[in-house]
């Protein structure tokens, strides 16, 4: 498995091409038509992902044998000793095959040589199965939060943190 990092127009496109057909297949059950329409144009599009890197959240895609297979997004907190997982997708046909894990273990070594001891997440309350595979990577479920992407576009999510010794 390999990383790389988003950093030219290009990848963006590529970025919102792939969060697109990701974020199609995976909540078309959670949510009908127009609000997923408008849930991926408020958390995925080009103009939030490139404010997102602005605000120094870091993007990678996942690779597999030269494929893009997902991305994730992240942003470390150094005040609150903490890095915020901001996004991990990947597309349907890879998933239970121990990528989300591999990710999550190289997020792990990214905190330890900075010296972060927690991992935090957001994860829609609706998504059970990436709630309990959190679970198993050893995430602690913290409760629900309210998340506000607009006036008419209100979810609630569950926070999730792994905190290490």
């Amino acid at each position: 498995m390999k990383y790389r990092k988003i950093e030219s127009d290009d990848d963006v496109n590529t970025l919102v091409k792939i969060a697109h057909e990701i974020w199609n297949h995976h909540f078309k059950s959670m949510f009908d038509s127009k609000t997923l329409c408008k849930l991926i144009e408020a958390a995925q599009s080009k103009k939030t992902i490139l404010s997102k890197i602005e605000q120094d959240y870091q993007y990678f895609f996942i690779i597999d044998g030269g494929e893009k297979i997902g991305y994730f997004a992240y942003k470390i907190n150094p005040s609150s000793d903490e890095l915020f997982l901001s996004k991990i997708y990947i597309y349907s046909n890879k998933r239970g095959q121990g990528v989300g894990r591999e990710v999550l273990g190289h997020l792990e070594t990214l905190c330890h040589d900075a010296g972060i001891r927690k991992i935090v997440l957001t994860v829609y309350h609706g998504n059970i199965d990436s709630i309990k595979a959190y679970e198993n990577w050893g995430f602690t479920n913290l409760g629900l939060i309210e998340r506000i992407f607009d006036d008419d576009l209100v979810f609630m999510d569950v926070k999730m943190e792994k905190v290490f010794n």
